[in-house]
């Protein structure tokens, strides 16, 4: 079994070791993060992203600011993440508040992504519905063709989130005796 939480350690850095280990073991997403929100009519939201740890003391993420979550967000800056490595019988829960990062973190992620990415984001708006497939394929076709071999911009309403976290939980199942080792 892998090493458990060292309690001299501090909490992100032994997230990023446990992120580090489930890369290292070839689990699928490694980043990924269930953020679970709340609405402001108090109904609760989660869904999966990915997420990173560039900082040294939040989590990153990146979004429409429109979308689902960005809503939850802006009336409610309170959430949970989840990470889940299900080979490893491991979770993490991080609990904290949540703001927007700064333009240049979020230009500079933009710049980082590949620009089949971008202009896929530039196409609908996150969480619609779509009735036909092909429009959105015409659609970023289109946006191609306009865009050509310059940058693609990042748009006013997509960016980054941090994730400040106020709360840890490290779980570490023990399948054999469901003796789970837990350190909050």
């Amino acid at each position: 079994m892998p090493e458990f939480v060292s309690p001299d350690t501090d909490p992100m850095d032994e997230l990023r070791r446990w992120l580090t280990e489930a890369t290292a073991e070839g689990v699928s997403n490694p980043a990924a993060m269930v953020l679970a929100t709340v609405s402001p009519d108090g109904s609760p939201s989660a869904r999966a992203l990915m997420a990173g740890t560039r900082d040294q003391d939040s989590i990153t993420f990146f979004t429409h600011y429109a979308s689902p979550k960005g809503r939850d967000l802006a009336a409610n800056p309170d959430a949970e993440g989840v990470f889940l490595w299900t080979p490893l019988e491991r979770q993490v829960r991080v609990r904290g508040t949540i703001t927007k990062t700064s333009v240049e973190v979020s230009d500079a992620y933009w710049a980082s992504r590949p620009k089949n990415t971008q202009l896929a984001i530039h196409v609908g708006e996150q969480s619609s519905m779509v009735s036909d497939h092909d429009a959105l394929v015409d659609t970023k076709a289109e946006i191609e063709a306009r865009i050509g071999d310059d940058d693609v911009p990042r748009p006013d309403t997509y960016g980054g989130y941090r994730l400040t976290p106020r709360s840890y939980e490290f779980w570490q199942g023990r399948p054999s005796d469901r003796l789970h080792l837990r350190a909050i």
